[in-house]
This record gives C-alpha cells, sequence and structure tokens, in this order.
C-alpha cells in the first residue's frame, strides 16, 4: 500500500531507493504540531489521513521488534482504543482489550471485545442462536429469516467484486471480444438476487455508490460514468461476440481455472460464474477454493487465469478505485493497461487537483475507458449483512475504510 503516501513529497523516490528517508516531506515542527508536504493538490488528503496507514508508530518498539513486528500480538503496539491480544498469527480468535493509556479513554466503555473468525455464517449463526456471540455476518437464506428482525442490518459497503481475467496466463483474453462475451454471458441480477440474496446489488461499474458526487449537479460518479454495455446481460450477444473473438485470437476453446476463497458466498458465486460461463461455446470452467491468506497471495502475484477479486474503498472518491488499474500500481497484475486511461488520470491527479469539476470530468472518462475496454468484469456491489444482538449499541459501521468501530459501544 505505499503508494497511498505517494501523494507526499519525495515518498515514492524513498521507497524505490532514489532519496534517502530524511528527505521526506514531513517535519515535525513540535511534540504536537506535524506538516506534510505534498507533490499536488490534494482535495482529499485530510480523508486518507484517517486510513490505518498514516497513523503514528512507536519508533522503538517497531526497531525492538524487527521483522516480527505485526506477526502476533505481542509484536504489535496500539494507539487506539483497544489493545490486541491472544493473536498468534494464525489462530482465529483473538481479544481487544480497553487501552487505558488511550487520549479518549473515559469515553471507552467495554472492557473487552473477543472476536472469533468462522468461514462459514452457518458455524457463526448457530453460535449467535444458542446465545454464544452477540454478532454474526449471515448468508442469502438467512437474510431472508431475520430481515424483519430487530438486530437485522444490511451493511452495504462501497465494495465491488469483480471477475479479473489474467491477459498474461491466457493469451485469448488479451481479446476485447473475448472479454466483453465474459461480461455479457453473466447475470448479474440473478447473482445477487436470487444466488446471494444478502442485501447486494448488481455493479454498475468498477466504481460503486458512495465515491462523490458531481460537483455541479450532485449526480453520484457511478451514474455520471455509467456504461451499460460493461455490465448488461445478453447470453446471445456473448455467443455472437465469443466466435468473433476466436477468429481474432486464433482459437476456439477457452480451458481455464477459477480461483475464489473458501467461504460460502465465494462458492456460491464461483458455482454461479461456472455455470453462466460454461454455456458459452468452447469455454470449459473448473473451480479451486483456496483459505483468503492462500487465495490473496496467489491473486497479488498474478499466478491464477481466472479469479473473483473485492476492492474495498479506503476512502470516498473515485480515485481509490480507478489507480487499481493505473500503469505502474502494485494491484494490476492482469495484463491490462491504456494510455488513454492513464493520461486521463494524470489530468485529473497532477493537473486539476485544485479544479473538482474538470477533475471530475477526468475521472468519470477513466471509468468509460477501463469499462468500454472490459478491463475488468465488475459483478456486484458487496454488501455485508449482519445479525447483531440488540443489547449491543452504537456500533459504528463504515461503508469505507475500517469498517467497524467499537469506541462508543454500549451494552443495554
Amino acid at each position: 500500500m505505499a503508494f497511498y503516501l505517494y501523494q507526499i513529497k519525495n515518498a515514492q523516490a524513498i521507497n524505490t531507493g532514489k532519496k534517502q528517508p530524511s528527505s521526506l516531506g514531513v517535519t515535525a515542527l513540535s511534540k504536537t504540531h506535524l506538516r506534510i508536504e505534498l507533490t499536488r493538490p490534494l482535495s482529499y488528503f485530510k480523508i486518507l489521513l484517517s486510513w490505518p496507514l498514516f497513523f503514528p508508530q512507536n519508533q522503538k518498539f517497531i526497531q525492538k521488534s524487527g521483522s516480527l513486528y505485526g506477526t502476533q500480538s505481542r509484536y504489535t503496539i496500539s494507539s487506539g482504543p483497544y489493545v490486541l491480544t491472544k493473536w498468534t498469527g494464525n489462530n482465529k480468535s483473538w481479544t481487544l482489550v480497553k487501552n487505558k493509556h488511550y487520549w479518549d479513554a473515559k469515553k471507552v466503555r467495554l472492557a473487552k471485545v473477543n472476536e472469533q473468525v468462522s468461514e462459514s455464517t452457518t458455524t457463526s449463526y448457530n453460535l449467535f442462536q444458542a446465545g454464544k456471540v452477540d454478532a454474526t455476518q449471515l448468508s442469502g437464506q438467512q437474510v431472508a429469516a431475520n430481515k424483519h428482525q430487530a438486530g437485522y442490518h444490511e451493511r452495504l459497503a462501497s465494495a465491488i467484486q469483480r471477475l479479473e481475467l489474467n491477459q498474461k496466463k491466457v493469451k485469448a483474453f488479451g481479446n476485447l471480444k473475448i472479454r466483453q462475451a465474459f461480461s455479457y454471458a453473466i447475470n448479474r441480477n440473478q447473482l445477487a438476487n436470487n444466488v446471494l440474496k444478502d442485501g447486494s446489488v448488481p455493479a454498475k461499474g468498477f466504481v460503486p455508490s458512495g465515491m462523490g458526487t458531481n460537483p455541479k449537479t450532485g449526480a453520484e460518479f457511478q451514474n455520471d460514468a455509467y456504461v451499460k454495455d460493461a455490465t448488461a446481460y445478453d447470453l446471445t450477444k456473448a455467443k455472437q461476440l465469443l466466435q468473433a473473438g476466436y477468429k481474432e485470437a486464433g482459437t476456439h476453446a477457452i480451458k481455464v481455472t477459477l480461483l475464489v476463497s473458501d467461504t460460502d458466498a465465494a462458492k456460491q458465486t464461483g458455482k454461479f460464474l461456472q455455470s453462466q460461463l460454461d454455456r458459452l461455446p468452447g469455454v470449459d470452467i473448473s473451480i479451486q477454493s483456496l483459505p483468503y491468506t492462500q487465495l490473496i497471495q496467489r491473486q497479488s502475484t498474478g499466478d491464477y487465469e481466472l479469479t473473483v477479486k473485492n476492492w474495498q474503498a479506503v476512502f470516498a472518491d473515485p480515485i481509490n478505485f480507478l489507480d487499481v488499474y493505473e500503469s505502474g500500481s502494485s494491484y494490476l497484475n492482469n495484463g491490462w493497461h491504456n494510455a488513454k486511461f492513464d493520461h486521463l488520470l494524470d489530468l485529473a491527479e497532477n493537473h486539476y487537483g485544485s479544479q473538482p469539476a474538470k477533475r471530475w470530468e477526468q475521472l468519470v472518462a477513466a471509468e468509460k475507458v477501463l469499462m468500454n475496454t472490459q478491463g475488468t468484469i465488475p459483478l456486484i456491489q458487496v454488501a455485508k449483512p449482519q445479525l447483531l444482538r440488540t443489547k449491543v449499541q452504537n456500533v459504528s459501521f463504515n461503508p469505507t475504510g475500517v469498517p467497524y468501530d467499537f469506541k462508543t459501544v454500549t451494552l443495554k
């Protein structure tokens, strides 16, 4: 995530070994006054500072921990309302304990928060029903049974789930018509409403709702930048495009493996995509399900043919999604590159940073380029429905950034 700090003077040069850390454009003017020099006007920088990547760290503790820093709770230090305990780096349960050194500790009401990971909502839901946990995420079937309960929360996040086609591993995916064929073959309404049934909504593009509004008209970004064909469903057109793509690519079949996570929802999505794409002539999709950490490793190194990826907003601005596909991005490894797209982002960020209306126009145009060239295949905007014990009050859910904040939580 180093690129988030590249807005700071000399940060990129330091991270690539071209300059010394002492040249960083950050100066401590006093114990409580920090000055940060930016490379350009950045309207969203104050929002970006609320992302944990920018939080202060204790230099002595980090140097003492060395390469073990952050790998277990004992090698982690906290400046927030809670301290992480009982995490070994591999276990699936841990405890957040009230931080007595926190600056606003008097407003923190809970002594501790016990957290437990479950890959299956069936397990966590049963624990909730048995009174052993106070919150659980829900599957679509569980949503149907609980959406009228007092403790039900829809939790639509500013997150997009997408299908990524790796042009570096599968030559045929370099053909635009083949990528468009795969997109047209997927019925997103059916995925959201009949398969997942968890409050997720069909994606209109790569940038979801909640990512800002037009400075002139107030329109949502996803509506201004909407390219209907990029997320439309038309199986007949998909088959026609595929045949034309086959001719251009000099092939007649595509046999690939789809990588997905091992959660219930991910497996459901994988099976649905397999059933949709297997209807295309010559297409054969197999599924491989992996634990999330293994999946992320494979995705980050580009070791996949076809995979389902999620992108969650860190801050509410379209650039937080669009720069994923900018040339040189550490997250871009599917082989797609577009000079016009890069130029539009350059204009938005380096030329019109202090002109909101013009910046908006460039970002809208960039999203349209990404969608018209089917640089990725958006599927759904993700919902994370939750059943919360009614005695648990004042939980703060954030569609962008860190999803949950327990600072002000109280037990009735």
